[in-house]
């Protein structure tokens, strides 16, 4: 699928980063990202700045790679992997592995870096380089972080490099969180249409930014809808909650785990229903999918529902905004964070940045963003 959106915000933060004598040509970046048609757009884009295609180094998210995408990406010369799908562990720690492994290939690959960008969505990549950091080159390393939980992974850790805080920015925070709330919504509906589920009854858990827009969103549709917030209440009582509510379907916003293999045995025994797990985190591990996987009739690809007795782990586990296409959502929705990681790139390849751990985006972003 041809992207023919115009990206008018990216134009604009090329404008403001416009290359000068300084050459770019040993910069090298070494990427985890969502596959999907705008990240590519932005990648193309750091390329045309003046970093050489053989040094940006592109690794995705099993959950989150569009195969067109990246077959896109790797025909124009970026070095990109292509992750594997392994439902016998954890996506956390295929994921942690994968960063790992695509550190080491990095390393050995590059050649004079004057300057390493590591540009990272949940802050696995971040937190096995900053591990690491004592055996890097003795460059310049930079950091970009876009999500919360990537935030959280590494907010108490010594960071020993600067790292662009995407993720608690404030354009990405407001502007960002009701189109995904927005977008989960609708794939939530979709599975309500797909089963034909005839009296949704469902728990949201976890009221942050994403949960507390979707239970607005679910609320105004006159939904029977409860929020639950694991922050001031107890995570024990949620099997309670479920089966004294008749719950049909729960939603997972918590980036932690909520329901443990033991709580799906008492669930199963008091449901008069079928139970649709559906998770909004970056992760399968809101509840527990392995176990539901090797409990289940079958396991299939990455994006299948997977049903064990009156359990169903939609999509296999993984956030339901995330199905495998070109594009989730609008490009025009996401436009603005992928300008605060498009922007950050450029700053950090161009600017010397002296200060260890978390930073704020640059400035000259909030204007266009």
């Amino acid at each position: 699928m041809k992207d023919t959106y115009n990206y008018p915000l990216l134009d604009k933060i090329s404008n403001l980063y416009q290359p000068n004598e300084k050459s770019f040509e040993n910069v090298y970046i070494l990427a985890c990202q969502h596959i999907l048609s705008p990240q590519a757009k932005m990648f193309e884009l750091v390329h045309k700045f003046g970093i050489p295609k053989e040094n940006i180094f592109i690794f995705g998210k099993v959950y989150s790679t569009s195969k067109e995408v990246l077959n896109i990406l790797k025909a124009n010369g970026f070095k990109v992997s292509d992750p594997i799908f392994n439902p016998h562990i954890s996506f956390d720690q295929e994921h942690d592995e994968n960063c790992k492994n695509e550190l080491r290939l990095f390393l050995a690959t590059i050649k004079n870096p004057s300057r390493i960008i590591i540009l990272d969505d949940g802050g696995a990549l971040l937190k096995v380089v900053n591990d690491s950091f004592e055996s890097l080159p003795d460059i310049p390393v930079v950091g970009i972080e876009q999500t919360s939980s990537g935030f959280r992974k590494l907010e108490h850790s010594q960071i020993h490099f600067p790292i662009f805080n995407v993720a608690r920015s404030s354009i990405k925070l407001i502007k960002e969180s009701p189109f995904i709330a927005n977008l989960g919504c609708k794939r939530l509906e979709n599975t309500i249409e797909k089963y034909s589920i005839i009296e949704p009854r469902i728990l949201v858990v976890g009221l942050g930014p994403i949960g507390e827009n979707m239970l607005s969103i679910l609320n105004s549709k006159k939904y029977f809808t409860i929020g639950y917030d694991i922050a001031h209440h107890d995570i024990s009582m949620i099997d309670d909650l479920i089966i004294s509510n008749n719950i049909n379907i729960v939603v997972g916003a918590t980036g932690s785990n909520i329901i443990m293999p033991s709580d799906l045995e008492k669930i199963i025994l008091f449901l008069r229903q079928k139970l649709y797990l559906t998770s909004m985190s970056s992760s399968d591990r809101e509840f527990p999918a392995i176990y539901i996987r090797k409990n289940s009739i079958k396991n299939n690809e990455v994006h299948d529902d997977i049903v064990w007795d009156s359990i169903i782990l939609v999509n296999n586990g993984f956030p339901i905004t995330f199905k495998g296409n070109v594009f989730e959502g609008l490009p025009e929705d996401i436009e603005r964070t992928i300008g605060l990681l498009y922007g950050s790139l450029l700053h950090a390849a161009t600017f010397d940045i002296q200060t260890a751990g978390f930073i704020e985006t640059p400035e000259c972003l909030n204007d266009i963003l």
